[in-house]
């Protein structure tokens, strides 16, 4: 490690403070790391193979923001923090970004904003996560419903993989796959293997992809071969992967033209309101964005907006508490059911409005309570309450713990109505009370269970419940996360999802670029439920904190 030069830190405190990330575990690591560049990262790869042999558990876990919800950002050998150095947004030219793993999707979204551009796979923890963590989990977020997940919008990766070199990820054709397949190297080998898996097993693979527009479990395999188009890609196995087949050092994606104007729809429902028939029709008229949040959220939206007073500045948030407060007022005390957002653009404030009226047309014979916002000045006091559910909960909520393990569940939407008295059935058998939050549009619904993570009692739930709610899930054709990937707290249950045979490839594929396992160890394939449970977050201290 004399090459290194970043920096290493071992204090406690700092240890302590790594140990978590937005998950329900924890693990004390022996070191982070704050690499400068990508020759860090290959001196890191390269020390961790040299010694592995000797270390059996050392092994290198990347890490951004630490907002992972899954425990993907968290390990007991070598933290690699990406957000001191590797930062930088290094250009967007012509509609593509290529941009470094530890910089904050803040800032690239401010960036994008002044040059009218948006990433379509910005998350709605965009004020906190970073770019590397969106592309590690695969994220997607309000624009998924038309853009895709970051699968859709990465063009091209650079990733440092087990043998300690940079290589460079994006479509090839049939004749540069011949030339990468016929090398006698470790790409070589990697393309190979990945080619002769997919050639023998194409139609089972591809039928074994989630039946839903939203998917971050297993590896995507199924994207990476379209015979078709005669285009061979390795890319989409690195998203979502969660560092578990190499590091990726950098991200070029492709962005769109941010809409001219917006306007939104806010439908107010009761528990009587056929949900299902309601979000048909929305679908139907094709909305940008379709997304909502329920009571309970709600409420913790209006009791704590103070907490937007610092980002939206005093005078833009008094004037949004204000337009809240009236909002709520009409309500008389009896909040809605869920809260639902739809969203149109287009090129003028008439075109805007002509879709708005056509909607609520067609949504007149159910007798909703509405709201249109003209602009999306208006819409912010909605959006914030939704962007923020999750740091709702996780800071407001006293005496118990927001715990992400049903929180990504993704169904095809028409089923929303069967399939969400059926979860909370569940939920209620356990008497876990629980918060709705999420991607309407995209059946992707984050459904997090408040517990007391420190009683045993409590701890014991999970598994049951995940094994009566995968079976549920799998019968309405859906996946246990659309877009907070596998980490410690699914990647147990990736055979129960896909079936043994399915698993197999993805362990193959794991060994394929990772035969050593240094990179994130206790993650996706091999993952165990037993040693997981063992890291289960014994104290509440910090859980506020995402970050180090």
């Amino acid at each position: 490690m004399r090459k290194f030069k970043g920096e290493i830190d071992i204090s406690p405190e700092v240890r302590r403070a790594y140990s978590h990330d937005a998950s329900v575990f924890e693990m004390l690591p022996e070191a982070v790391v704050y690499p400068k560049n990508v020759a860090d990262i290959k001196h890191l790869v390269l020390f961790a193979g040299t010694h592995k042999t000797h270390y059996p558990s050392l092994a290198l876990t990347p890490r951004g923001a630490g907002t992972d919800m899954s425990g993907g950002a968290i390990g007991n050998s070598i933290i690699v923090d990406f957000t001191r150095y590797m930062n930088t947004i290094d250009r967007l030219d012509d509609g593509l970004l290529t941009v470094e793993p530890g910089a904050y999707a803040r800032d690239v979204d401010s960036l994008l904003s002044k040059n009218h551009r948006l990433l379509g796979c910005m998350p709605a923890s965009k004020a906190w996560c970073t770019i590397g963590g969106m592309v590690a989990n695969n994220a997607g977020g309000e624009q998924s419903l038309r853009y895709g997940n970051a699968e859709k919008t990465v063009k091209e990766l650079r990733a440092v993989l087990a043998d300690g070199q940079e290589y460079t990820f994006g479509p090839l054709t049939t004749r540069q796959l011949t030339r990468k397949i016929s090398e006698d190297t470790f790409e070589g080998h990697i393309y190979k293997g990945i080619h002769d898996l997919l050639n023998e097993h194409y139609d089972f693979i591809r039928n074994a992809k989630p039946k839903v527009s939203k998917n971050s479990t297993g590896y995507n395999l199924w994207s990476v071969w379209d015979k078709d188009a005669g285009t061979f890609n390795l890319a989409p196995l690195l998203v979502g992967s969660q560092g578990t087949l190499g590091i990726v050092t950098s991200t070029t994606f492709t962005t769109a033209p941010k809409p001219k104007h917006t306007g939104m729809m806010v439908i107010y429902l009761d528990p009587k309101k056929p949900l299902g028939d309601i979000a048909a029709i929305i679908t139907r008229h094709k909305p940008s964005t379709f997304e909502g949040f329920d009571d309970i959220t709600f409420e913790l939206g209006i009791r704590h907006f103070s907490l937007f007073k610092k980002q939206l500045g005093a005078k833009e948030w008094a004037k949004q508490q204000a337009s809240l407060l009236h909002t709520v007022a009409k309500f008389q005390g009896h909040l809605p059911h869920i809260v639902l957002m739809v969203e149109f653009e287009g090129s003028s404030e008439q075109v805007i409005a002509g879709k708005i009226n056509a909607l609520q047309k067609d949504l007149a014979l159910f007798k909703l309570k509405t709201e249109v916002t003209g602009t999306e000045q208006e819409s912010s006091r909605f959006w914030q309450i939704r962007r923020a559910s999750f740091q709702l909960l996780r800071q407001r909520v006293h005496g118990k713990y927001a715990a992400p393990f049903v929180d990504d569940l993704t169904v095809q939407p028409r089923y929303l109505p069967e399939f969400l008295p059926h979860l909370r059935k569940i939920l209620r058998r356990y008497n876990l009370p629980a918060t709705v939050a999420g991607h309407f549009g995209d059946g992707n619904l984050h459904i997090i269970p408040l517990i007391d993570i420190q009683d045993p009692k409590e701890q014991l739930k999970l598994e049951p419940v995940l094994r009566e709610v995968i079976p549920l899930i799998l019968k309405y054709g859906g996946t246990l996360a659309g877009e907070h990937g596998d980490g410690m707290i699914r990647g147990p249950w990736l055979p129960a999802i896909y079936g043994n045979e399915m698993y197999g490839y993805f362990r193959q594929v794991k060994e394929l670029f990772d035969p050593m396992y240094i990179f994130n160890p206790h993650k996706k394939t091999d993952a165990d439920w037993d040693f997981n449970m063992s890291h289960l977050r014994t104290t509440n201290k910090n859980l506020s904190s995402y970050s180090a």
